[in-house]
């Protein structure tokens, strides 16, 4: 998340919200919306209690902009990045895999367990309690599902591919997919599960695994 830099004090605030923030992405991430409090967060965070309600209304609304904050990084490192270093389509989709694999397979080594998706963790935890976050996760998924659909285009394009299917079906089916498959990791403490699960994307896309 980009940090002001208008000034010393504005910085020194924005960095301030800087670390609440990557304090309460990691423990929503890593634990559960229901299971942190703010005490622990700003425990994590190393500031007062008062620093956090002066940038966030309460927890609802800390979650809400790491949501964000989670979505930025994962765009830029995940979607991005992978569009950045690949121009054929399949590969696209094969460094998307991979870089997920490898930040699963990191935490893994170094925590001996996977927490999944930041975003179907707290999408299913919260989907029948909180309807602002329920819409948060949903539109997060959505611009995701953009990147998987215009691989699918992409490779029609390109004529890798003689399925002929509704693009944006495709892109919400592959990213359907992703989302199992880190699901499926985190419940098997698995990093591998999300790589085996590229043959199915690959199939549905219709280039051979």
């Amino acid at each position: 998340m980009p940090l002001l830099n208008t000034n010393d004090r504005a910085t020194k605030g924005e960095l301030t919200k800087q670390r609440i923030l990557e304090a309460a992405a990691q423990m929503f991430w890593k634990s559960s919306y229901h299971n942190v409090r703010v005490d622990k967060i700003v425990e994590l965070a190393e500031v007062n209690k008062a620093s956090f309600y002066q940038y966030f209304k309460n927890k609802e609304h800390a979650a809400l902009e790491c949501v964000d904050y989670m979505f930025s990084l994962t765009r830029e490192h995940i979607f991005e990045g992978s569009f950045a270093q690949e121009q054929d389509p399949i590969k696209r989709l094969e460094e998307i895999y991979h870089r997920i694999y490898m930040a699963h397979k990191e935490l893994k080594d170094n925590e001996e367990q996977i927490p999944g998706c930041p975003f179907m963790n707290m999408g299913s935890e919260l989907a029948t309690d909180s309807e602002i976050i329920r819409q948060k996760v949903e539109q997060v998924l959505g611009e995701f599902y953009v990147y998987q659909q215009r691989i699918y285009e992409d490779a029609k394009a390109k004529g890798l591919t003689t399925m002929d299917w509704e693009p944006e079906l495709v892109g919400r089916q592959l990213q359907g997919i992703l989302n199992g498959a880190m699901s499926s990791a985190k419940i098997r403490n698995r990093p591998e599960d999300i790589t085996d699960a590229l043959v199915t994307a690959k199939t549905i896309i219709g280039v051979p695994g």
